[in-house]
């Protein structure tokens, strides 16, 4: 028996079906595989007893070193004289930083209070120098002291009592772990003992916390601080509200266009931070996030009333009723961002933002930072006293005494995860654009055939017409020639 031969047209619709059905099942698939991944993420962001964000909140999967970076002054006699202040950096001093965290209770469900506190440990290898290492540093207590409004008779008493100096020569361990002062004994604060780190194991901060339960969008989003819903340093509403994340979790599916909030105690104010730049860190493509240029634009400081009528200019915030009246002030290291006036006011800044700006690396789908460094510099205004000898000579100057680099980086566990889950997602996407792309593509063919074979009957056709009507004359020419 002979073998039916199966005609070429008969691929053309079937290609077209086929071209049609890869477009359709893509679209759904893709809607549905969206949904799934989305549903999968919200369920592991939200924060419950014994889930993984549980897990990162208590015991956050990530190595984190605090480098100390201090600047000793050079020329300390003749700053008292009016000079202008030599510095040397000194540093980094790099301490490995644990956080200890503990549940105090949930809420609700979508409500966690819980409470941190800090405690670092001195790494040698990490660090340019000892912490024995002695520096000329700025005496800040006497500085608290000087700085307390209509008290200038107390402060030249006992200033000239404990024959206080404005310099002082410090090692690196008492700055860090405390050393004692007479003043600060006298105010009965902190065992008599000064240092610049607030909190090393002693201090503990409570936040309570979005769950992410009800929307992951707001997970780690901040309700209340040490049992405030706002602050009360600023002089407007919006400068005295707590917004953001409290800066271990951070809302996913981000975009470029996105801004990302979070509260500082450290500042003691929400920021937000803006996109920079694609980058890819251990494998997982991140989307960079950093400081705006503008954050402490004073223009912009001062409509949104965080300064005291005019403030002391761009790239500088004003924290002196954040920390008790003392007037310190808060900057990016070396002053980047700031105006040209701080940096020339003080020989021994070089302000780079390769290594100076804040920045933290998130993986977009779950804005999980991937790795990051927050950087601050603490800043005290002096200026001249006619009442008190040891300030009456001194020209008006914001002089840094301490910038930070907080370094974290996940584990390389969670960033395998998280490169794992980046690439479904895009798995995802890439899938059904192919099978869309090829449904197309087969439709594209198949009509092309099909009109290509339209236009061969038609063509066949006409020829035929032509033949017979040829064949039809030349009958008619013979029937005469007869």
């Amino acid at each position: 028996m002979e073998k039916k031969k199966v005609s070429k047209k008969n691929w053309i619709p079937v290609a077209s079906f086929v071209g049609f059905l890869f477009i359709m099942t893509s679209i759904v698939g893709y809607y549905f595989s969206n949904y799934i991944i989305h549903f999968r993420l919200s369920e592991n962001l939200k924060i419950e007893n014994n889930s993984k964000a549980f897990e990162f909140l208590l015991n956050p999967p990530a190595a984190i070193y605090r480098k100390y970076y201090f600047f000793d002054v050079q020329n300390s006699v003749e700053v008292l004289n009016g000079k202008k202040p030599i510095l040397i950096e000194k540093g980094p001093y790099t301490y490995r930083v644990e956080w200890h965290r503990k549940i105090e209770n949930f809420l609700d469900k979508d409500k966690l209070n819980y409470s941190q506190s800090t405690k670092i440990y001195f790494e040698p290898s990490l660090s340019k120098g000892n912490q024995s290492d002695v520096i000329t540093f700025l005496n800040i207590p006497a500085i608290g002291m000087i700085n307390k409004k209509n008290m200038e008779t107390i402060a030249v008493f006992l200033m000239e009592h404990f024959d206080t100096e404005l310099f002082i020569k410090r090692t690196i361990k008492e700055l860090i772990s405390g050393y004692d002062d007479p003043l600060m004994e006298l105010k009965k604060k902190n065992n008599g003992k000064f240092s610049i780190v607030k909190d090393n194991g002693t201090e503990w901060q409570s936040f309570v916390i979005d769950t992410g339960f009800i929307d992951p969008l707001n997970i780690g989003k901040v309700f209340s601080w040490n049992g405030l819903k706002k602050l009360n340093y600023w002089n407007s509403e919006k400068a005295n509200q707590i917004s953001g994340t409290d800066g271990t979790f951070y809302p996913p599916y981000l975009n470029r266009s996105s801004i990302i909030e979070s509260y500082s105690p450290e500042m003691c104010r929400s920021y937000g931070l803006q996109y920079l730049r694609d980058n890819q860190i251990n494998g997982v493509k991140t989307y960079d996030f950093h400081f705006p240029s503008d954050l402490f634009s004073a223009s912009k400081l001062e409509q949104e009333g965080f300064c005291d009528g005019k403030c002391l200019g761009n790239g500088v915030l004003n924290i002196s009723n954040c920390y008790g009246g003392v007037s310190g002030f808060i900057s990016q290291p070396h002053f980047l961002n700031a105006d040209e006036k701080f940096v020339k006011s003080i020989k021994g800044l070089e302000p780079n933002k390769d290594i100076h700006d804040f920045l933290i690396h998130f993986e977009p789908t779950t804005g999980v930072p991937v790795a990051g460094n927050v950087r601050f510099q603490i800043n005290f205004y002096l200026e001249p006293n006619k009442d008190i000898d040891l300030v009456k000579n001194i020209q008006p100057v914001l002089l840094p005494v301490i910038w930070f680099d907080e370094e974290i980086k996940l584990d390389l566990q969670t960033t395998e995860e998280l490169s794992k889950v980046a690439f479904y997602v895009r798995l995802v996407t890439i899938i059904p654009v192919s099978m869309v792309s090829t449904g197309i593509l087969l439709i594209l063919v198949s009509s092309f055939f099909l009109l290509r074979n339209s236009r061969n009957k038609l063509n066949k056709n006409v020829k035929k017409k032509i033949y017979l009507a040829e064949e039809a004359k030349l009958f008619t020419n013979d029937q005469i020639d007869f």
